[in-house]
């Protein structure tokens, strides 16, 4: 347990951003100070990811205090201290068992003065989600590799907060793509790099950067806006912009006002993808599609399958592996309709849900391609 001694309170309150969250209702009958002070929580509610594991409580109290676990029986959420004195700013860690119950939970903690209990009390809770920052379901089980019938492999790799760290992409002709992630948790820093290109962002508690930059790359979340120039709000569409030095990628999803809360079952209506390489002779290439949805779960496995739709060739590798989790939409498409064909898609589930076979027959180009997942 972690914690520092007040010697000049005033001026040690007057240099931290301190939210007063829970106040005391002080006796007039014995005169005494009791009270406390939070800097976090800093909400009465703090919601945090299935494989969220870490957080911490600041606060100051006026008096001799003690914590009350509310939900006795659920002991997913331990603080590293459960009692203290007055006077002390306190900076305990707040621990998390990874959700994998398929439901979100809660617990709830009140902190009491001993001396007053029933002049100065505070209650706060945790809401841990049913799924993991990347969108998947803390059950899901841990895509580690991908064979297609067109010969492309993917490789992933995993650390224990089920987050990818190793990303290898490998291409027919042998050439391959590889990518790594780091995650600064000190400093809230996601680092993304491949080969000698590092991007980086502001990681939040869900292990995921809105925009990941760096010297040649930018990859990210971008604003979609109406005629007028007012912007969109991005549960009713948005764009996922991927630049980088050798090629440019822009996917628009149009969400039509659906919730983007993490446990929300969300999924995109419509889909215009845009692909241009700066080099070389491929051409342009723009696609637009009405989305239909089956009513298999996509959250059932760590990669989004429906990233594949349009082939390897065209997938962005990080929204492959869901780190960017509002492209994920729930359910897997069931068919992609364009005004010159459709992509038709059927899958072949593992006993969890997850899936093991992926078949998606492009009739606009005459192709069909079957993608093997191995857990």
């Amino acid at each position: 347990m972690n914690k520092m001694k007040i010697t000049k309170l005033l001026s040690g309150l007057a240099m931290m951003a301190v939210a007063v969250l829970m106040t005391a209702c002080l006796s007039t009958e014995e005169p005494h100070n009791a009270g406390f002070q939070f800097v976090k929580p800093a909400n009465v509610r703090t919601s945090v990811f299935a494989n969220t594991t870490t957080d911490s409580l600041v606060m100051l109290s006026q008096g001799i205090w003690h914590i009350s676990a509310d939900t006795p029986d659920a002991r997913w959420c331990t603080i590293d201290g459960m009692s203290g004195n007055g006077y002390t700013i306190y900076a305990l860690g707040v621990h998390f068992d990874q959700n994998t119950t398929g439901q979100s939970r809660l617990e709830q903690f009140t902190i009491y003065d001993t001396n007053y209990p029933g002049d100065a009390h505070a209650t706060w809770q945790y809401l841990q989600h049913a799924t993991r920052g990347d969108g998947s379901l803390g059950t899901a089980a841990l895509v580690k590799g991908i064979k297609s019938s067109d010969d492309w492999e993917v490789s992933i790799s995993y650390d224990a907060k089920n987050r990818p760290v190793q990303l290898e992409v490998k291409a027919p002709d042998g050439n391959k793509d590889q990518y790594r992630m780091d995650y600064d948790e000190v400093l809230s820093r996601l680092t993304v790099s491949n080969g000698s290109f590092v991007m980086t962002g502001t990681m939040d508690n869900g292990y995921q950067a809105e925009r990941l930059i760096g010297a040649s790359d930018t990859i990210g979340y971008a604003a979609q806006y109406y005629s007028n120039g007012i912007q969109m709000s991005a549960n009713y569409a948005f764009n996922y912009l991927a630049s980088r030095l050798k090629r440019r990628q822009a996917y628009a999803y149009l969400i039509g006002g659906k919730s983007l809360e993490p446990d929300s079952l969300h999924t995109a209506d419509s889909l215009i993808y845009y692909s241009q390489w700066k080099t070389g002779s491929n051409p342009n290439v723009l696609e637009r599609y009405k989305l239909e949805y089956g009513t298999t779960d996509n959250r059932c496995q760590t990669v989004d399958v429906n990233q594949l739709l349009l082939g390897m060739d065209e997938c962005e590798p990080l929204q492959l592996v869901s780190m960017f989790r509002y492209c994920r939409s729930s359910y897997i498409v069931k068919k992609a309709t364009a005004k010159d064909g459709t992509i038709d898609v059927s899958t072949e589930l593992n006993a969890d849900r997850s899936v093991h076979l992926m078949v998606v027959k492009n009739n606009r180009r005459g192709t069909e391609v079957t993608y093997e997942f191995t857990y």
